[in-house]
């Protein structure tokens, strides 16, 4: 990737800027040559008064007054010029920032499977800071630099060809230095930039499993695992840093080399009256001139092969479509009406691994189902095709209103999903208040509806005896929160949208029988006076969750092997029958017994 180039596609969006980073240097650094000249002239008139006898003070005035005027020229478009370099670059990295996070916003979850989460967070935040401090200073020194340069050699150029020659034949030397040190530096910064993502990432796993770390008592395991890390990144950087040692005093030590040379070069001019004095004195303040951007440029490219390794990790993520959602403009779903849901012989499969396998389902309008399903058997799977969290590898799913049926790719995704709820085993919970979680996205819930549906997910009593009540911060990820509780918190938050379609994954594994029942019993009150109908869809480990639906759904391997209401499964049912007979003699977690009654079944 030219790194380059997407940073001066970034720069054109500043244009304003830029122009005025570009004049205001450009002026500054003419100035700043102006000051030698100045001084050299003045000089040789001073020198030339003196050898006539007739010494005019008014030439020592104009000059002081010349270097004045020149100096507050250069001081007052150099701070113009670095102010809008500040401005430009800040804006610009807000702009990738942002760029950044709309591609986490907008990508698909395969995205998310594929980088970890401290990878992301590295690429967010530290990979932007070489790119930031360039886009704010590197971009000035460099133009800075070469301005010098140019002017510089100009100048040289027009008083004496000879140090024109010395200068052109020893400079080479520092770009061919400065090329092979790039060459070493550019892969190694990359490589550095993957360790630290690869370092957050073990800090921000550890973070976020804490709890599990310590449940297993893996803390030695993890702080050896973290040493290793750790100490790989620095080795890494110390060679890294060896090796910017050695480049930056062999700079230092070939502009030293030019220095010495043209200072020598220039008194044998003067003493052969090639130049003048003043122009001598002149031409030692530009070889001092020429070693400071010398420094900055050399410096500038160290800088620059941070910035493309970080570049390479920020943009590729920005430009890869791979993952990208596609949110297509097509038919926008009402959003008080409860469509029909066909999956008609879809497949799904995870990096080349089979998943669900020509599935044909239909779920009515207003229906409550229950999937049951060992492990991998691919329930979580089917579900997340419904808000198209994932897309069928084959096959289509249609969604059916009234006498009009879409396919699910040619539905307008914003409001196709704000029609499906969904809560997770495991639900995410916003480091907020109650309320703010609940009302997440909402603008206009009412405190009655807020106290309705925490009444119905058992949560009613909790909330009132808080301090704070619904204004009470739940922490980080609901930390503050029991399992059940942050479960009741998710099924509120979606019951508050009023979706058509509500998807429960194993949302109630946290609670115990007593409070599911309650929960159940209030839930079926709702969908039974609410003014519209709602399809339900259950994933549950408990029979007790499913006695009431409407039909029931076995998956085994990604296909059915079972469907019908509890009393047809009863009936003619294989596995079913089997599975409701160890509930009623106190199984309570029905998939691994379902996981043996198919092994054996098979056998």
């Amino acid at each position: 990737m030219n790194v380059l180039k997407k940073l001066f596609s970034y720069i054109l969006t500043q244009k304003a800027l830029a122009l005025i980073v570009v004049v205001a240097i450009f002026i500054s650094n003419v100035a700043e040559l102006t000051i030698p000249f100045i001084i050299g002239l003045t000089i040789d008139n001073i020198l030339d008064s003196i050898e006539t006898g007739n010494f005019d003070g008014s030439l020592v005035l104009s000059g002081v007054l010349s270097i004045i005027i020149a100096s507050l020229i250069r001081n007052i478009t150099h701070f113009l010029g670095r102010y809008s370099g500040y401005l430009q670059g800040e804006e610009i990295i807000r702009k990738i920032r942002s760029d950044l996070f709309v591609k986490y916003e907008t990508s698909n979850m395969r995205f998310f499977d594929r980088h970890r989460t401290g990878d992301l967070m590295s690429r967010a935040t530290t990979d932007l800071e070489p790119i930031g401090e360039f886009l704010v200073w590197g971009e000035r020194i460099l133009l800075q630099a070469f301005l010098t340069y140019v002017g510089i050699y100009l100048i040289l150029l027009s008083l004496d060809i000879t140090l024109f020659i010395l200068i052109a034949i020893v400079t080479p030397s520092l770009l061919i230095l400065s090329y092979w040190i790039s060459r070493i530096l550019g892969p190694l910064f990359f490589e550095l930039r993957e360790k630290y993502g690869e370092l957050t990432a073990v800090i921000t796993e550890n973070i976020s499993g804490a709890q599990i770390v310590r449940a297993f008592h893996a803390e030695d395991r993890e702080k050896r695992k973290f040493d290793q890390q750790n100490q790989g990144y620095m080795e890494l950087r110390a060679y890294a840093f060896k090796i910017r040692s050695l480049f930056l005093p062999s700079i230092v030590l070939i502009v030293n080399l030019l220095v010495t040379i043209l200072i020598y070069a220039g008194g044998v001019a003067a003493i052969q009256e090639r130049i003048t004095t003043g122009t001598l004195i002149a031409l030692f303040t530009y070889f001092i001139m020429l070693a400071l951007p010398t420094r900055f440029l050399a410096f500038s490219l160290i800088t620059y092969q941070r910035v493309v390794a970080a570049g390479n990790r920020v943009f590729s993520l920005i430009d890869d479509t791979s993952f990208t959602e596609q949110e297509m403009i097509g038919y926008r779903v009402p959003a008080d009406q409860t469509p029909e849901i066909q999956f008609d012989q879809i497949s799904f499969q995870y990096s080349d691994r089979p998943i669900l396998s020509n599935i044909s389902l239909r779920i009515k309008s207003g229906e409550k189902i229950a999937i049951l399903g060992s492990t991998g058997s691919g329930k979580s799977t089917l579900i997340s095709l419904i808000p198209r969290f994932q897309e069928v590898s084959n096959g289509r799913v249609f969604i059916r209103y009234r006498e009009n049926s879409y396919d699910i790719n040619d539905l307008d995704l914003s409001t196709w999903r704000k029609c499906v709820g969904f809560v997770h085993q495991e639900p995410f919970l916003f480091g907020r208040t109650i309320a703010e979680n609940l009302t997440f996205e909402l603008e206009d819930s009412t405190p009655e509806e807020l106290n309705k549906v925490l009444e119905i997910t058992q949560l009613a009593e909790f909330v009132k005896s808080l301090p704070e009540g619904v204004d009470t911060l739940v922490g980080e990820r609901g930390v503050t929160l029991s399992g059940g509780q942050k479960q009741r918190l998710a099924i509120a938050r979606m019951l508050l949208r009023k979706n058509p379609i509500m998807i429960l994954d194993d949302a109630t594994s946290s609670l115990d029988i007593s409070t599911e029942a309650s929960f159940l019993e209030a839930f079926d009150d709702m969908l039974k006076t609410s003014p519209m109908k709602h399809t339900v869809i259950f994933i549950t480990q408990r029979l007790s969750t499913i006695k009431n639906v409407d039909r029931i759904i076995i998956l085994n391997r990604g296909q059915i092997i079972e469907e019908g209401t509890h009393d047809e499964l009863i009936e003619i049912g294989e596995i079913y029958p089997l599975l409701w007979k160890t509930q009623e003699n106190g199984q309570v977690d029905i998939k691994i017994t379902l996981e043996k009654i198919v092994k054996e079944r098979e056998e």
